[in-house]
């Protein structure tokens, strides 16, 4: 079965990996963005993960896996070299909490595919494990069409339609706005600034 792509608020959920090598240094890597709980499992850390624990983005239990170590965990994250741990970890997994492999991510719940973020705007992309190399050439595409503008730019989306749900106009005109926005004439700030104090006087 195909992986669905969801949009999941992992913020106040345990996140526990097992592992402290690069493969767990690129994992964490992308999970201190969402995450507030991470915790890791691993005799030692690489020094990138080391920076990190002495900084506090992550809580680090220097030891190897126990199944007790994952037993509270909300989203667990295999990523040590030992196969045997590994499978160890799938078998023993909590009913409730999700699984990422990352020797073999279809055997667990959780895949991670390539993002790139821009403010409130968040791309995904993911060949299912086809072609890795693929999916960096489709990132590198993606970052150059859709550049840092779009950051403030979506920002300004967001302020149009609380302004635009807060006005007494009918439903069709509602709509009519919400498409005028998105003309690309509207990446410009200055004409960002005149829309929203125009839609502002409707209030």
């Amino acid at each position: 079965m195909p992986f669905i792509p969801l949009m999941i608020d992992i913020s106040n959920k345990h996140v526990v990996v097992v592992g402290g090598g690069p493969v767990a240094e690129r994992r964490i890597g992308t999970l201190v963005d969402y995450a507030t709980y991470i915790k890791v499992i691993s005799p030692s850390l690489t020094d990138a993960l080391y920076q990190r624990y002495k900084r506090g983005e992550i809580s680090w239990c220097a030891k190897s896996f126990e199944v007790k170590d994952i037993a509270e965990a909300d989203l667990i994250i295999a990523a040590t070299n030992d196969r045997y741990v590994n499978q160890q970890i799938a078998s023993s997994k909590p009913q409730h909490a999700l699984l990422n492999m990352t020797d073999k991510a279809y055997n667990g719940d959780v895949v991670f595919p390539s993002i790139l973020r821009r403010g409130r705007l968040t791309l995904s992309i993911s060949t299912n494990g086809a072609s890795p190399t693929l999916t960096a050439q489709l990132l590198a595409e993606f970052k150059t069409r859709f550049d840092s503008s779009y950051e403030a730019y979506v920002d300004f989306l967001y302020e149009c339609r609380q302004c635009i749900k807060r006005s007494n106009l009918t439903t069709q005109e509602k709509q009519a706005l919400l498409k005028r926005v998105l003309d690309p004439s509207y990446r410009d700030k200055n004409n960002q600034i005149n829309m929203i104090k125009k839609l502002e006087s409707l209030n």
